[in-house]
C-alpha cells in the first residue's frame, strides 16, 4: 500500500509536518519519502498521517458505564464499579471490550493497555477480552489485574458490614499466578501482549509482587499496576513498609523499563528521580483523576527529572471517554497557571507521551511510535479538509488543541486498515451498538443484593 503525498507528522520527537509517500509492505512502513511507487494507492493530498495513538491506560469492563460516577469520591466510585462490573459472563465481557475498542480507533488509538478485570476473573473470560481485540484487529496488551490481600485504601472506617457481599476477595496466590501463566501461554503473541499486572501494589503481597516481576523477566513482558492514585496509599505504604511505596517497589526489584505506572499523583520529587533512573513509565490520566478528585499528577516535576509519561484515559466510568485528544490538550495545559512560560508542556510533549511513551509502556519503543522505515504501519488519516483544519497552521498544535477525534479517516494498525470512512470496518457496529444498550440493565439486575449493599455503603 502506498499513502501518496500526505502531509506526514513522523514522531520520535520531530512534529514539523511535511508532504511526504508512505510505502507500507507487510505490516511495517518500508520507505518514506518521494516518488514511491505501489499498485494500492490511498490518496494523501488531503490528508494528515500521524502515529498512532497509545491508550497506556484504561479498563474495558468499565465501557457500559459511562454516565455512572459523576460526583462519587474515589472509594465510592470504586464499590460502585463493583456493584457494577461483577459477575459478568464471558460474552458481556466481549462486549463490553469491542465497545471500549471501537471508540478508540474511530477516534485515532490503535494500540492500549487494558487493566483487566475489576474482580478475579476466570480463564474465559481472558479468552472473551482477547477475541475482542483480535476481532477489532487492534493492538493490545491484556494487563491482568491480580491482587491477593485486602483492598484497604477504600474499605470505609469500621470495615465493611457484616454480610456484605464483597466481590474482592482475593485467590491463593499459586493459583492467581497459575492462572496469569496460563493466559500467557494462550494470548501473548502478535499484536495482543499479557501482562502480569498487580491492581495496586498495597492491595498486594511482596511475594505476588515478586511473581509478577519475575514471570515479566522471563517472559519479556510488560508490568502494569495503579501507583499512588490517593493520598491514603501513600500513608498505607508509610504503615506498612516504613518507607515510600516507590522505595519498597525498588527493594523488591520492580522498579524497571518493564514497568508502567498509572495515575502516580501522590509522590515526591526524590522518587520521581528514582522511577526515572530505573526506566520505568508514569501514565497520566489527567480527566479522571480531576473528575474523582484524587489529586494532580506532578507533570513538571516529572519532565524536569527525566522521568518518562504516557498518557491514558482510564476507564470510561470516570472520564467519560476514550479519546486520547481530551488527555493530551488537558494534560499540557493543566499545569500552566502554576509554571513559568518557558517550562510549560507544548502539543509536541503531548504528542510525544501520547506515542513514544505509551510504545515504552507496551515494551514497543523500537517499533512503535513514529513514521519511519522500520516502524510498524500503525498509521491515523486525518481528513484536513474541516473547519477545525482550515487554514492548517500548525499540525501539531492544531491535531493536540483544535482535533477531538471526529476528523479520522482512515486508521491501519500493523498495514491493515481497521477504520475506513471513519468507521470501524472489522466488527459490526451498529449490531454492536444494539446489543450493548440493553446490557447494563441486565447486570444491575442480576447483582441486585451487590447494587443494594453499595448504595447503603455510599
Amino acid at each position: 500500500m502506498l499513502i501518496r503525498r500526505a502531509l506526514v507528522l513522523p514522531g520520535g520527537g520531530d512534529w514539523r509536518a511535511r508532504r511526504a509517500d508512505i510505502l507500507i509492505r507487510d505490516g511495517r512502513i518500508a520507505a518514506v519519502g518521494d516518488g514511491l511507487e505501489d499498485p494500492e494507492v490511498i490518496q494523501g493530498s488531503s490528508l494528515l498521517a500521524v502515529p498512532g495513538f497509545i491508550n497506556a491506560h484504561y479498563h474495558s469492563p468499565l465501557s457500559l458505564l459511562r454516565g455512572t460516577a459523576d460526583g462519587l469520591s474515589h472509594p465510592a466510585f470504586m464499590w460502585q464499579n463493583q456493584a457494577d462490573t461483577a459477575g459478568r459472563s464471558a460474552h458481556e465481557v466481549y462486549v463490553s471490550a469491542l465497545l471500549g475498542g471501537v471508540e478508540m480507533l474511530a477516534s485515532g488509538t490503535t494500540a492500549a493497555i487494558d487493566h483487566f478485570p475489576e474482580q478475579g476473573f476466570a480463564l474465559e473470560h481472558v479468552d472473551a477480552v482477547a477475541r475482542a481485540y483480535r476481532e477489532l484487529g487492534m493492538r493490545a496488551a491484556v494487563a491482568l489485574r491480580v491482587f491477593d490481600e485486602a483492598y484497604d485504601d477504600i474499605v470505609p472506617p469500621g470495615g465493611l458490614p457484616a454480610g456484605f457481599p464483597d466481590p474482592l476477595k482475593p485467590a491463593p496466590l499459586a493459583d492467581t499466578m497459575a492462572l496469569v501463566e496460563e493466559a500467557v501461554k494462550r494470548h501473548d503473541g502478535g499484536l495482543l501482549r499479557v501482562f502480569p499486572a498487580p491492581s495496586n501494589p498495597s492491595r498486594c503481597s511482596d511475594a505476588l509482587l515478586v511473581a509478577c516481576e519475575e514471570l515479566a523477566r522471563r517472559r519479556h513482558l510488560g508490568v502494569h499496576t495503579h501507583l499512588l492514585e490517593t493520598e491514603v496509599q501513600t500513608r498505607i505504604a508509610r504503615s506498612r513498609y516504613g518507607t515510600t511505596m516507590v522505595k519498597h517497589m525498588d527493594r523488591l526489584g520492580l522498579l524497571s523499563p518493564r514497568l508502567s505506572c498509572a495515575h502516580t499523583i501522590w509522590i515526591d520529587e526524590d522518587d520521581i528521580g528514582l522511577l526515572a533512573k530505573r526506566g520505568a513509565t508514569a501514565v497520566h490520566n489527567p480527566e479522571s483523576n480531576l473528575k474523582v478528585g484524587a489529586g494532580f499528577m506532578p507533570l513538571p516535576a516529572m519532565r524536569r527529572r527525566g522521568l518518562r509519561v504516557a498518557l491514558g484515559t482510564d476507564g470510561a466510568s470516570t472520564n467519560d471517554n476514550l479519546v486520547l485528544h481530551e488527555a493530551m490538550r488537558l494534560a499540557v495545559i493543566l499545569h500552566r497557571p502554576n509554571e513559568e512560560r518557558s517550562s510549560w508542556a507544548r502539543a509536541e510533549d503531548a504528542l510525544d507521551m501520547a506515542t513514544a511513551g505509551g510504545a515504552a509502556a507496551l515494551q514497543c519503543a523500537g517499533s512503535l511510535g513514529r513514521i519511519a522505515p522500520g516502524q510498524s504501519a500503525d498509521i491515523v488519516l486525518y481528513d484536513l479538509t474541516g473547519a477545525r483544519w482550515t487554514p492548517c497552521n500548525d499540525a501539531a498544535q492544531q491535531l493536540v488543541f483544535a482535533e477531538n477525534g471526529d476528523s479520522v479517516r482512515t486508521v491501519l494498525v500493523a498495514g491493515r486498515v481497521v477504520v475506513d470512512g471513519g468507521r470501524v470496518v472489522s466488527v459490526d457496529v451498529d449490531a454492536l451498538l444494539r446489543e450493548a444498550r440493553g446490557m447494563l440493565a441486565g447486570i444491575r439486575s442480576r447483582n441486585g443484593a451487590l447494587q443494594r449493599a453499595v448504595k447503603a455503603l455510599l
